[in-house]
């Protein structure tokens, strides 16, 4: 499977883009079958009587389903087309290329009282401490079908990722994940950013049948929805994402920035621009020219898109 240029030229204008039937029928019903089994406290996907409210996962978590959803050939495809190879599963900073397992997550029905309200606020992922840049993109995989904006899919805002890009392009040093704990973020949220850009679309909650994905870039402003009351559908999704090879194989140096080994770490007084304890690199350090922290001013410059 490859992307057309339409969707290509949509997904560099959005920063999403919908992929129909990327999980071939085989696979998604191995899943759905493993996904019903795993199950437990009663819990049935096909019999809503059984559902608890909200958020779900059975004891001890979600297990790997077979096959693994980066190892989907469709999926490997279109990670190629867009990356030329430089993009790979994303690993927490400094740890070594390995196997990865997708994120599943299940949102069920809120309780009959709650009235469905549309997310006013999201985040960016990749920024948790130790990773930094290098994140690129992220597909969400739907495993049952969302026919309603209100069933718990996704939400993002369509444009957001260029309104990112812009204020990471006026604020370079706050690209290691600082901009968490600067102001507007510190006391607006992810939101803040986006207000100021009137390009930037209302969010967009994710529909879709089994089996259909939205590839979406890795600076587009995103969070989990509620999934609506009396909506009698499962949202059952999992998660792939990606970052650039060169970049997390950097990881070290920033982690490690001293000889000796010892990770840097900013002192308890520290001011504006980073919270103590993030281990965020101060101004003007050496690690901050490696190319994890570059903010181009083409974003597609480490994509293949052409």
């Amino acid at each position: 499977m490859q992307l057309s240029p339409a969707q290509l030229d949509e997904f560099k204008a959005e920063g999403a883009v919908a992929i129909p039937d990327l999980i071939t029928a085989d696979i998604l019903a191995g899943w759905q079958a493993q996904m019903r089994a795993a199950c437990t406290d009663g819990v049935d996907l096909d019999d809503p009587g059984s559902w608890p409210v909200g958020r779900y996962a059975p004891e001890g978590g979600w297990p790997e389903l077979s096959p693994n959803l980066y190892e989907v050939n469709n999926l490997e495809a279109i990670v190629e087309q867009l990356g030329g190879g430089a993009f790979a599963p994303s690993h927490p900073a400094g740890q070594p290329w390995a196997p990865q397992v997708p994120m599943t997550r299940v949102i069920l029905p809120s309780a009959p009282d709650i009235e469905w309200v549309a997310p006013v606020d999201g985040h960016l992922d990749g920024y948790a401490t130790g990773w930094g840049g290098g994140f690129m993109a992220f597909f969400a995989v739907l495993l049952w079908d969302v026919s309603s904006p209100k069933g718990g899919g996704t939400g993002y805002w369509p444009r957001s990722h260029l309104a990112n890009h812009r204020y990471f392009l006026e604020h370079p040093e706050q690209f290691d994940g600082s901009y968490l704990f600067t102001e507007p973020v510190r006391s607006g949220g992810h939101r803040a950013l986006l207000d100021q850009d009137r390009s930037v679309g209302d969010v967009v909650c994710m529909t879709g049948r089994a089996g259909d994905a939205i590839l979406f870039h890795g600076l587009m402003t995103h969070v989990a929805s509620t999934n609506a009351a009396g909506l009698r559908q499962p949202r059952v999704a999992q998660f792939a994402r990606y970052s650039h090879r060169e970049m997390r194989e950097q990881a070290p140096m920033v982690m490690f920035p001293d000889k000796d080994g010892t990770p840097w770490s900013p002192p308890a007084e520290a001011g504006d621009g980073y919270a103590p304890a993030t281990g965020f690199l101060p101004p003007g350090h050496q690690g901050r020219k490696l190319t994890r922290y570059d903010v181009p001013q083409d974003l597609w410059k480490y994509w293949s898109l052409d």
